[in-house]
């Protein structure tokens, strides 16, 4: 298993600076990584490469996150406002070792 993300260090459009569960700290550039979306006005993606949103990443010692991006189905037929997250091994794949 890969580690996993384990505390945010920084954020800058449209960079992450992460520690990870191995004790070790890397850079993921969702820009470069999500390139294909910036111009596609319709994709989850593209509502996370707008700066003020960006900003607003998060973690749950998993993974990187961001509330209210997408919708969901709840059980009662309902549509609620839902996170938007990566799998943590695609982070890792794309992660740059820092130190």
């Amino acid at each position: 298993m890969n580690p996993r993300v384990k505390e945010i260090i920084s954020i800058e459009p449209f960079t992450i600076k992460a520690l990870w569960s191995d004790g070790k700290v890397r850079m993921i550039d969702f820009g470069n990584f999500l390139s294909e979306f910036k111009q596609n006005e319709e994709s989850h993606y593209y509502k996370i490469l707008q700066k003020d949103t960006f900003e607003k990443a998060k973690t749950d010692g998993r993974t990187i996150y961001w509330d209210n991006i997408v919708e969901m189905v709840d059980t009662d037929g309902s549509v609620i406002p839902s996170p938007l997250d990566f799998c943590p091994d695609v982070l890792f794949r794309n992660a740059v070792l820092l130190e």
